[in-house]
């Protein structure tokens, strides 16, 4: 099942669109590294960890923080999330360029209808005009943010 995102280009600002597949066992979403390059994203500067991914374990990933994710809400409009931490993932073999996660999913109420064409309903579950800025975003107090599982592990929370 996929829904449509578009990710923030981090040098000019423009959306990119890209279909991510909808992925309740995802800790975190994940975005092809390739993807992210081109819409000026500096992968080497992220954070080093290892994944498990559709259909594979122990993937390098990169943790980035995006400027802006956007994702369509169920009558068709595009919220912005505004600054969400992902995992860059080399995701060349597999059938997707990326991964919605529970760190995104959970902050929506999300309804999946059955028929000729699945289709995932997303209805924000926080207020769309109350966005953290990038300029000052700061982990501990982002929606998308908590999750990071560097931030975890650093203020000691596992």
């Amino acid at each position: 099942m996929d829904v449509q995102a578009f990710i923030v280009d981090n040098t000019t600002g423009k959306p990119h669109d890209i279909l991510m597949t909808f992925d309740t066992g995802a800790y975190m979403t994940s975005i092809d590294s390739f993807t992210l390059s081109q819409a000026g994203y500096s992968i080497e500067t992220g954070k080093n960890t290892i994944i498990d991914t559709i259909g594979h374990k122990g993937i390098p990933a990169k943790e980035i923080l995006l400027r802006d994710l956007k994702l369509e809400d169920i009558s068709g409009i595009h919220v912005s999330l505004g600054p969400v931490f992902i995992y860059a993932v080399d995701m060349s073999d597999t059938f997707t360029v990326g991964v919605l996660g529970l760190n995104v999913i959970r902050e929506f109420e999300t309804k999946i209808k059955f028929g000729q064409q699945t289709i995932i309903e997303l209805d924000p579950a926080f207020d769309i005009n109350d966005l953290v800025k990038i300029d000052n975003f700061i982990r501990e107090e982002s929606r998308f943010g908590l999750w990071t599982p560097s931030q975890i592990i650093n203020n000691n929370r596992i």
